[in-house]
């Protein structure tokens, strides 16, 4: 099942509505295409942290260049972020652009 939210521009003013806790997984696209899944674990980085970290290009230049994200609190969210990348490759045989394989 994909992520549970809707499609907000890649831009800081929408990303400081973004969730500012742990716990949750964050899509990036561009356009229609799905370009990297990631997850903020509890007591690391927020998911608006993560967000903001991608949109300065801290993760390198293929995140950088999504224009849309979406995100979902999880109670666990790096066994969801797996679940994604698996319903990803099950429907496109391959990771998003910016994943890779793990």
């Amino acid at each position: 099942m994909p992520v549970r939210s809707p499609k907000w521009p890649f831009t800081a003013a929408a990303i400081e509505h973004s969730p500012h806790e742990w716990g949750g997984v964050y899509v990036l696209w561009y356009g229609e295409s799905v370009l990297y899944i990631g997850s903020a674990p509890d007591g690391g980085r927020s998911i608006k942290d993560d967000l903001l970290a991608h949109l300065r290009g801290e993760h390198g230049p293929c995140t950088r260049a999504a224009t849309h994200y979406g995100w979902e609190l999880h109670q666990n969210p790096k066994q969801r972020e797996l679940e994604l990348l698996g319903e990803h490759v099950e429907r496109y045989r391959a990771y998003p652009r910016c994943n890779g394989p793990r």
